[in-house]
C-alpha cells in the first residue's frame, strides 16, 4: 500500500483505499474530499502510484499560493523576455506532468479566473506558453483535493459548476481520524520509526498505555498532521524514558483551562465543548446541535471556526 503501509489498518481506510484503486485505473478526473489534515495528498500520491501513470511525474499546485498575475506562467510557462525577471524560457506544471499526474491541492481556494483556467486546462490540454506562438499539447490525468464546502460556493456564485462537473468524474471521501481510531497506534508507531530514521541518536522512548488511551479518546479536529506534530513533540520534549498522560497538552489530557486572557480561556471552552459533544455524538452535527440546545446554523457556525484554527 505504499504510503499507507502498516498504518492503514481501521475498515474506513481500507475501503477508501480499495476505491482509490480503483479510481486509479481509469485516467479521468478524481475529486478527494476531506477535513484539514487527513492525508489528501498523501492520498493522491497513492492514486497515481497505483495508476498506468505511476513511472512518470506527480505534479502539485496549490491553488491558495498564487495570485491570478502570476498563475498564467506557473501552469503554462513563459517564454525568455515574456516579463521582467523572466531570463530563460521555463516550462510550467502542465509540461512538467505531461504523462503523469497534475494535482490541484485547495482548489476551494481558487479565484473564478483561475477556475476558468482550470476549465480550460482539463476540457483541452492544449496552450500556450506566456508569450509563446507554438500550441503544446499534453497528456495529463487531473485530481484535485478541498476540505471546502463546494455546495455552499456555488450557491454563493464563488465555485463554477461547470468546473465541479468536470473534477469529479469520481469523489473519495477521505475519513476523519476520529472515524478510523484503530489506525492511532500503528501510526504513533509509524511518526516515532520516522524521527529516528531522521535522528538516530534519538534516545528511546515508549508511551505509556493510558497516554493511547487518551489520545484514541481525543476528537482531533486536524487530523493526521495535528497527530504527527503531537507525537513529534511528545518524543523529543518529554522528559524521562516513558511518555505519560502528564505529557499531553491540556486539550488531550483535558486539564484545566489555559491562556494569556478571560477571552482565551473562553475560546478555548467553547471549543473544547463543540468539539468533545461532536465526538460523543459520533461526528453528527445536528445530534450534537441538539445536544447543545443550539440551531444547526449556530453550531456549524462555530464548528467551521473552530475547525480552521
Amino acid at each position: 500500500m505504499s504510503e499507507f503501509k502498516g498504518i492503514a489498518v481501521s475498515p474506513a481506510l481500507l475501503s477508501v483505499l480499495d476505491q482509490a484503486r480503483q479510481f486509479a485505473a481509469v485516467p479521468r478526473p478524481v475529486m478527494i474530499r476531506g477535513e484539514r489534515g487527513v492525508g489528501k495528498e498523501l492520498m493522491a500520491r497513492f492514486i497515481h502510484d497505483n495508476s498506468p501513470r505511476s513511472d512518470r511525474d506527480f505534479v502539485p499546485i496549490n491553488c491558495a499560493a498564487f495570485n491570478d498575475e502570476l498563475v498564467n506562467a506557473e501552469i503554462y510557462g513563459h517564454e525568455k523576455g515574456a516579463f521582467t525577471g523572466a531570463t530563460e524560457t521555463r516550462s510550467g506544471r502542465m509540461e512538467q506532468a505531461d504523462g503523469g499526474t497534475l494535482f490541484f491541492d485547495e482548489i476551494g481556494n481558487m479565484s473564478l479566473p483561475f477556475q476558468e483556467m482550470i476549465l480550460r486546462v482539463i476540457e483541452y490540454q492544449k496552450f500556450r506558453r506566456v508569450r509563446g506562438t507554438t500550441m503544446i499539447k499534453v497528456d495529463v490525468r487531473v485530481v484535485s483535493a478541498t476540505n471546502a464546502d463546494l455546495d455552499e460556493l456555488m450557491e454563493e456564485n464563488l465555485f463554477r459548476r461547470d468546473l465541479y462537473d468536470r473534477l469529479t468524474f469520481a469523489v473519495l471521501n477521505v475519513p476523519p481520524l476520529r472515524r478510523r481510531r484503530k489506525d492511532i497506534p500503528p501510526m504513533i508507531v509509524h511518526f516515532v520509526q520516522d524521527l529516528h530514521e531522521e535522528m538516530p541518536n534519538l534516545p528511546e522512548k515508549t508511551f505509556d498505555s493510558a497516554t493511547i488511551q487518551a489520545m484514541l479518546e481525543y476528537y482531533w479536529p486536524g487530523n493526521v498532521r495535528e497527530l504527527k506534530n503531537i507525537v513529534e513533540r511528545l518524543y523529543l520534549y518529554s522528559a524521562g524514558t516513558t511518555i505519560k498522560p502528564t505529557d499531553l497538552p491540556p486539550q488531550i489530557s483535558g486539564s484545566e483551562i489555559t491562556g494569556d486572557s478571560f477571552h482565551d480561556k473562553v475560546e478555548q471552552y467553547k471549543q473544547q465543548l463543540i468539539l468533545s459533544t461532536l465526538s460523543d455524538c459520533n461526528g453528527n452535527q445536528r445530534q450534537a446541535a441538539d445536544e447543545l440546545k443550539m440551531t444547526y446554523d449556530q453550531f456549524r457556525h462555530y464548528y467551521r471556526k473552530f475547525m480552521r484554527k
